[in-house]
Formats: C-alpha cells, sequence, structure tokens
C-alpha cells in the first residue's frame, strides 16, 4: 500500500477503539498503567505475571508479526517486577522477561526486537532449576536501546546513553555512552553539556501535541472518501 486510503473519520474512529480496547482488556493485567498510554494494536501486547507497573504516557507499537511481551516468571516467596517510567517506547517484538527485577526510566525508546532480561532462565548445571539466580536490570532516564539489541541481568545502564543496534550488553554503560557491538564496546561519548531533548518533552503539552496531530491527520486524509477506501480494499491499482 502507497498510501492511507482511509478517510479521517475512520482513522478517528480506529483510534478510539484501540484507546478502548487497552482500557477495557489490557490495561487490568497491569498493576497500575499511568494515563494516555497510546498502543497501537494492544490486542498484541502480552502482559503476562504480576507487579507490572508503567508510568504516564506509555507509548507501545505492537503488530501480529511483532508482538510486545512483557513477563514476570518468579517463584511465589520471591516475586519478580517491572517497572516502565513516564514517556516510554517501546516498539514492536520488544520483549521484558523479569524473574527478579527490571526497571526502565522515563523517555527511555527500546527498538524493534530488543530484548531485556534480568535472568539466563536455566542453570550451567541445573537445566531444570525452577528458580535460577537473577540479578536487578535498570536503564536509567532516555536510555536509547537500538533494533535487536540484547541486555542481560545485572546491567545498569546510564542516563542518556546509547545502544547500538544487534549490541550485546553484559556490563554496566556509563551514562552518555555509546555502545555497540558484541560484545558492546564503547564507541563514542555524548557531550553532557549540550542540551538533550526527550520523549518527555515531546509529550510535556499533550493537548497542544494530540491537536497537532489531529490537524495533521486531518490535513493528509482530507481528499480521502469512503468509496476511494473500498476501491483501494477490492481493486487495487498499481501506483495509487
Amino acid at each position: 500500500m502507497r498510501r492511507d486510503h482511509r478517510p479521517y473519520w475512520m482513522h478517528h474512529l480506529w483510534e478510539r477503539y484501540e484507546n478502548a480496547w487497552t482500557h477495557h482488556f489490557l490495561e487490568p493485567h497491569f498493576e497500575a498503567l499511568g494515563s494516555d498510554p497510546k498502543i497501537v494494536r494492544p490486542w498484541h501486547v502480552e502482559v503476562f505475571g504480576p507487579n507490572i507497573v508503567a508510568g504516564e504516557k506509555l507509548h507501545i507499537i505492537a503488530s501480529a508479526a511483532d508482538p510486545v511481551r512483557l513477563t514476570v516468571w518468579s517463584p511465589q516467596d520471591s516475586q519478580g517486577q517491572i517497572t516502565l517510567g513516564d514517556g516510554v517506547f517501546m516498539a514492536g517484538g520488544t520483549r521484558l522477561l523479569a524473574a527478579g527485577s527490571i526497571e526502565i526510566g522515563d523517555a527511555c525508546l527500546i527498538a524493534r526486537e530488543s530484548v531485556i532480561t534480568d535472568c539466563d532462565w536455566h542453570s550451567l548445571y541445573d537445566r531444570v532449576d525452577p528458580a535460577p539466580p537473577s540479578k536487578p536490570v535498570k536503564l536509567g532516564k532516555n536510555v536509547w536501546v537500538g533494533d535487536g539489541a540484547f541486555i542481560g541481568k545485572g546491567v545498569t545502564i546510564g542516563d542518556h546513553a546509547v545502544i547500538g543496534a544487534r549490541a550485546v550488553i553484559t556490563k554496566d554503560v556509563e551514562p552518555y555512552a555509546v555502545m555497540a557491538g558484541n560484545p558492546a564496546r564503547l564507541v563514542k561519548r555524548l557531550d553532557p553539556e549540550l542540551p538533550m531533548k526527550t520523549r518527555l518533552d515531546l509529550l510535556g503539552d499533550l493537548d497542544g501535541l494530540e491537536a497537532f496531530m489531529e490537524n495533521a491527520y486531518r490535513e493528509a486524509l482530507k481528499n480521502n472518501s469512503t468509496t476511494g477506501w473500498l476501491s483501494s480494499k477490492l481493486w487495487p491499482r498499481r501506483g495509487v
């Protein structure tokens, strides 16, 4: 599909449907879910286990091919937890797996197919241990995790750090560090003196942002019609 053929009313109705689905079917699986979540195709988000808490303005983009999974799996006498700060973004295929504790700071960006886990899930010499040891994972504020990155148990990542695509992180990362490779190594340090914009800057004026996005969609879809959308579905044409 080369462009969105939907008329504006259909786009608006679809967003309201996704929001209603989120609040009715998905929100009860969180221990707490902050205000104004934006979940694209929430039926492809799996929240499993206790003590999963998300802050304000959580943004998730999921799909059938790339579901997002937040999983807490731990013994009853040692409850695990996942805590997401305000303004966190997760792309399709993201997996968070906690036996103990995973903490994601405010405004973190987690790209497609990334995996964050606080446990190996099997011991080297006991592959059937139901409670292998875990070590807490913590991402500071405004951490950017690239496509397909892996962050393992016991890792702390400092504020504003960048984890490159496909990087494998098994050791702590300093604030403002840019890491890449397998195993990951330091490739650059960001200048802490330079101003840093985060998702919270974008989301600070939520009413203004929503008005901007609504006007943008109205403009982009203004020439679309219901019959034109039906035609694109039933009789698609090359170049249209």
